[in-house]
Parts: structure tokens; C-alpha cells; sequence
């Protein structure tokens, strides 16, 4: 029956270096596939190509955050406004 849930979640914890993620993410895939039916090679690109995307947006909001925090710093020193 593949990893029982314990091991997963010990996988999880123990994942403290990139060769623990790594070893992590595969046992994940691995859980993942056997409790779906689904071939691990599918969920991974299905975790590849969602990982992708929350990645995209979540870079568009960090510049987002840096431009008004930098915009923020500038008015301030200028005296513009103030805290």
C-alpha cells in the first residue's frame, strides 16, 4: 500500500536541507500516486505546472510589494509624509 500517512508527515518534518525537500517531494509524489491511482510521473507535473504558476504570481506581488515599499521610503526621507 506505499508510505503509510505517519511516514509522510515524518518525511515532511525531517526535510530541514535540500536533500531532505527533495526526498520529501518525492515521497509526497509517491503517497500521492498510490492513494489516487494516478501514475507518479503525471502528479508530477501536475505539481510542476501549479508550482509554476503560484510561483509567477506570487513574484508579481513581491515586485508589487518592493515598488510601494521603495515608493514608501522615498516620500518619507523626502517629508512628505510622515509615521
Amino acid at each position: 500500500m506505499g508510505l503509510g500517512s505517519w511516514d509522510l508527515v515524518r518525511s515532511v518534518l525531517a526535510a530541514w536541507s535540500w536533500p531532505g525537500a527533495l526526498a520529501a517531494g518525492e515521497a509526497g509524489v509517491r503517497w500521492l500516486a498510490a492513494h489516487t491511482g494516478v501514475p507518479a510521473l503525471l502528479v508530477a507535473a501536475v505539481l510542476l505546472c501549479v508550482g509554476y504558476r503560484v510561483l509567477k504570481r506570487s513574484a508579481r506581488f513581491a515586485v508589487e510589494v518592493a515598488a510601494v515599499a521603495v515608493a514608501l521610503a522615498a516620500a518619507s526621507e523626502m517629508g512628505w509624509i510622515r509615521w
